[in-house]
């Protein structure tokens, strides 16, 4: 047989099944597209690993990065683990919550005190007034005595000492950043235990006052003795009394000579008839001798 040429029905009926096969093809992707599940837009946030108290450090520890889909996003979360290392927590943070920018701060940026108290050290209010705080010079940061006006039970009579020194002012009233404000009713000072017995037993069994020390004399400690009335109203020093001087010393007279003897005299008796009469006769020295 000469060249078979196609008949146009076996034409047809190929193309239809090429057709076929192609839709069925372009079906199927279709239905593996629709069946299989959309993945929607994620992003690396900082996540909670436990449960961070409010007021504390965050460490490495206490963080991961985790991948969140966009519409799970809270307003100001965080993209990097570095920006919140190392700061402290304002509120409490649960397990597996996203960390936001309005949960951390700054330790010196944190409300309150406790984050700018020492380890060790403890902060205690006193009042003060005008007169007894240095007329509101006194401005958080600045260092002062404590001067402490008491009674001495030993010698019954009130003394004035300055029990402590150098005490680091962290608030004035109520005020605690604003370097503005001074001190009018109410001074917080950083103490330690010891020192806050000190202070309460100073201010209630008498009365207080305190001295603002200068910015370049803040370090030192100067021992200071009690005083009391006694020593401020000392009396005028007396003149030393001079020594008593000893009489001069008059040469003894010399001897005066013994005084004349008399020459020594015999007693002689004179008779005469029946009477008798005696007689002391002086001897001449010639006689004496012999």
């Amino acid at each position: 047989m000469k060249g078979m040429s196609m008949r146009p029905g076996t034409l047809f009926l190929i193309g239809a099944i090429v057709l076929a096969a192609a839709t069925a093809y372009f079906f199927y992707d279709y239905l593996q597209q629709v069946s299989r599940p959309k993945t929607a837009p994620e992003k690396q946030v900082v996540m909670s690993w436990v449960a961070i108290p409010a007021r504390q450090p965050i460490t490495a520890e206490m963080v991961r990065m985790y991948s969140v889909p966009q519409k799970m996003l809270l307003t100001n979360s965080i993209a990097k683990l570095e920006d919140v290392v190392g700061k402290w927590t304002i509120t409490a943070i649960k397990p597996f919550e996203q960390v936001r920018l309005n949960d951390i701060a700054e330790k010196s940026k944190l409300p309150g005190l406790a984050p700018s108290i020492p380890p060790g050290k403890r902060a205690i209010t006193i009042g003060i007034t005008d007169t007894k705080g240095v007329a509101g010079a006194i401005f958080s940061g600045d260092r002062v005595d404590i001067i402490a006006n008491l009674k001495d039970p030993t010698r019954n009579e009130q003394v004035v000492q300055v029990p402590l020194q150098n005490l680091t002012v962290l608030a004035v009233d109520r005020n605690i950043t604003d370097p503005t404000v001074g001190a009018s009713s109410s001074l917080t000072l950083c103490a330690t235990p010891e020192e806050a017995q000190l202070i309460t037993v100073a201010e209630e069994s008498g009365a207080i006052r305190v001295m603002l020390r200068s910015r370049e004399d803040q370090a030192a400690i100067i021992e200071t003795d009690a005083v009391s009335l006694r020593k401020f109203l000392r009396p005028p020093e007396e003149k030393p009394k001079a020594e008593p001087q000893s009489p001069p010393r008059v040469s003894a007279p010399p001897p005066s000579p013994p005084p004349p003897t008399s020459p020594p005299t015999k007693k002689i008796t004179i008779h005469i008839g029946k009477e008798s009469k005696d007689y002391e006769v002086k001897m001449s020295k010639d006689k004496e001798a012999k």
